[in-house]
């Protein structure tokens, strides 16, 4: 980088000024004041703007102005760039205003962020000093203020290395270091709480073996249980279908008796018609007057509608009955099946030694009162299961009278159909005695055919005599059958109850488990990589950074001694760095002091080490392009003339195309290529050429 030309406007003491400065070595000469320091902040102010702590808009900005600029005309590997920086002033401040850069020609405007970013790139100076409040490598390699070179020397040793690790650009180790001991507390720390999470692994596996014996303890007596309930079924199904059977048959045997007593009916009446014909018509007429007499006498007994109503209560009084008792039934079966479930609870409290839940044990008052509560529930459904068998007996001693009763009327209801066929056939006989005479063969052969039939009837009765008998006896089967059935069933649904929430602890479990195991296995990794961390990382970079920070402190120090030699021609003085890179002075073989020093020996002290620095540092970081420019601030202060003689060795040494001297000594004016003269009159500073 070459500087070319600067314009100030409103700049400190400048009202508007434009600087050229030539290639070579270049003095800036003026009394104290005269404004030779402002040059030197407006360029830093137009490479890297405004820095907080550093360089203030404040301390730019010309009293009394509201608007002022820096204008910097550079050359840079092989481009012509322009970089304006423009400052206003706002009610509390001086802050930035707008800015452009221009390369070649090509005109770019930007924040203060993004024309700093640009300059970064063009100096190829690393990119993490954006966001920096100061450039370390612009500082150390192109232009540091004397003083700030004396206070490195006179600082604490950590804090001086600390700032050379950053000027190198090594202090990325001790960082690395520093935040692998802050990664390390993490690890130790998030170990810690690994360790304490899988503290209970072994319980949790304990517990889910547990668990997996005890669903498979329900599994298998669920498998018991299916072959049992599917015979239960089948047997069921089985008998439904016998009984279907049976039922065809009982419909048979009924139509059979039905018509049976139909015939019988029949028979009775063809008898009674074949005997009324051999009577004479007085003996028929007797007859009638029997039957109207007999007839008049039932009507008087019975009334037909009183007859088939009644008939029609008492079968629905029979059929409510019947349910009364299927109902009470139930409520038996659903009473037997609290006690068993009681029962069974109460076997399980007394085996009980600790609680299912939470492993703790289960005291004896707290089974004691279990095993009471559930007795009382046993002995109420006890008593609840007999008072309802004593209703069932009730219950059937009133159906039994109900069903007699109802044959009773059935009974009525025939003989009261068979007086009044008899009326009617009589009546026929007296309407239609001739056609009755004429009948009396036809009877004969029809009773013969009726008594032939009705033996047949009997014998197909009497085959089917055995159906009802075993109807009910299969019924009652098929009853205890689906009781029995329906006792497995729900034991069988406890049973999925169970394993389903033993499935659910389980499929818990496995998560909690998987979790803690692969919370064991980051431990095992944590552990591993804290351990390669602990003996390989950290010592790794301590390694490199003490055999980078060495090879450094060997240049340091031959250069540091080859500038201070220059500088001081004193054999009794000798100079170089110690490990802290601190001046170590020794005089006629005796240790001394810095601030022992004349003040001429300090800043050639202080000069040796920026310029040893400089060429370090544009040894280390190769690729910056800022190396053919050097800015010495007042380098000369304290010097005596034969040191100031020397300054001309110094520049002659310097391997740069352009140094820029700010210097109020005239005998070094004779030793530089070019001279601007800096005046000040009335506030306004000028510079002559």
């Amino acid at each position: 980088m070459i500087i070319k030309t600067l314009k100030l406007e409103n700049i400190r003491s400048y009202l508007n000024q434009e600087i050229n400065f030539p290639l070579g070595s270049v003095m800036l000469s003026g009394d104290i004041g005269s404004g030779k320091s402002t040059v030197l902040l407006a360029i830093d102010f137009a490479l890297f703007g405004l820095r907080r702590g550093n360089l203030s808009g404040g301390s730019l900005l010309r009293n009394g102005t509201n608007r002022g600029s820096v204008e910097l005309h550079l050359y840079i590997d092989g481009k012509n760039v322009v970089i304006k920086r423009v400052l206003k002033r706002t009610k509390d401040s001086v802050v930035h205003d707008f800015g452009y850069i221009i390369i070649n020609g090509k005109k770019n405007e930007g924040t203060h962020i993004e024309l700093k970013q640009a300059v970064l790139n063009l100096l190829n100076y690393p990119s993490d000093l954006l966001t920096k409040s100061k450039s370390l490598v612009y500082r150390y390699t192109v232009y540091t203020p004397q003083e700030e070179m004396k206070h490195i020397l006179l600082s604490d040793k950590d804090a001086r290395l600390d700032t050379l690790r950053k000027v190198f650009g090594i202090d990325k180790y001790k960082r690395i270091k520093e935040n692998s001991d802050i990664f390390l507390r993490r690890f130790r720390e998030k170990r810690r709480e690994f360790a304490g999470f899988i503290s209970d692994l072994e319980l949790k596996k304990e517990e889910k073996n547990k668990k997996k014996d005890k669903a498979g303890e329900v599994k298998d007596k669920i498998r018991e249980l299916l072959p049992i309930i599917k015979d239960i079924e089948n047997n069921i199904n089985k008998s439904k279908s016998n009984a279907d059977k049976l039922e065809i048959r009982r419909k048979e045997l009924n139509l059979l008796t039905k018509e049976f007593d139909i015939n019988a009916v029949k028979l009775q009446d063809k008898l009674e018609q074949n005997n009324n014909l051999k009577n004479e018509l007085s003996a028929l007429d007797k007859e009638v007057k029997d039957l109207e007499t007999d007839l008049q006498k039932h009507k008087k007994e019975i009334n037909r509608v009183d007859l088939e109503n009644e008939i029609a209560n008492k079968e629905n009084e029979i059929k409510l009955m019947d349910e009364t008792v299927l109902s009470i039934h139930n409520k038996i079966r659903e009473f037997e099946v609290k006690r068993d479930n009681s029962v069974g609870i109460k076997g399980k409290i007394e085996e009980l030694e600790e609680c299912p839940t939470c492993f703790q044990p289960v005291h004896k008052e707290h089974k004691k009162k279990v095993i009471n509560t559930e007795l009382n529930k046993i002995k109420e459904f006890e008593k609840d299961i007999e008072l309802h068998l004593e209703q069932i007996r009730e219950a059937k001693k009133v159906l039994r009278g109900g069903k007699d009763r109802l044959e009773e009327l059935k009974k009525i209801e025939r003989e009261f159909e068979l007086v009044k066929l008899k009326i009617n056939n009589l009546n026929a006989r007296s309407c239609k005695l001739d056609e009755l005479l004429q009948l009396r063969e036809k009877l004969k052969k029809e009773i013969s055919e009726i008594n032939i039939q009705n033996n047949k009837l009997s014998e197909k009765i009497d085959k089917l005599s055995y159906v009802e008998e075993d109807y009910d006896k299969l019924r009652k089967e098929i009853d205890g059958l689906m009781f029995k059935q329906k006792d497995l069933e729900v034991e069988k649904a406890t049973l999925e109850q169970e394993l389903k929430g033993l499935k659910e602890i389980l499929e818990k479990l496995d998560e909690e488990f998987e979790k803690k195991s692969k919370v064991k296995r980051n431990l095992v990794y944590y552990g591993v990589l804290q351990e390669w961390l602990e003996k390989y990382f950290v010592s790794l970079m301590g390694i490199m950074e003490k055999k980078i920070m060495f090879k450094l402190h060997s240049d340091f120090d031959n250069l540091f001694q080859k500038w201070f030699n220059i500088l001081v021609e004193n054999e009794e003085l000798k100079i170089k760095l110690d490990e802290e890179f601190s001046p170590k002075i020794e005089q006629n073989g005796y240790d001394i002091d810095y601030e022992f020093l004349s003040g001429g020996e300090k800043t050639a002290a202080a000069l040796a080490y920026r310029l040893a620095l400089n060429q370090v540092i544009n040894n280390v970081i190769s690729v910056i392009k800022t190396k053919d420019l050097l800015i010495l601030d007042e380098p000369t202060d304290g010097f005596s003339e034969d040191q100031l003689d020397r300054i001309k060795i110094v520049l002659d040494e310097i391997d740069a195309k352009q140094v820029i001297i700010v210097s109020h000594e005239s005998k070094v004016e004779s030793f530089v290529d070019s001279v601007l003269k800096f005046t000040k009159e009335g506030h306004v500073s000028r510079v002559e050429y």
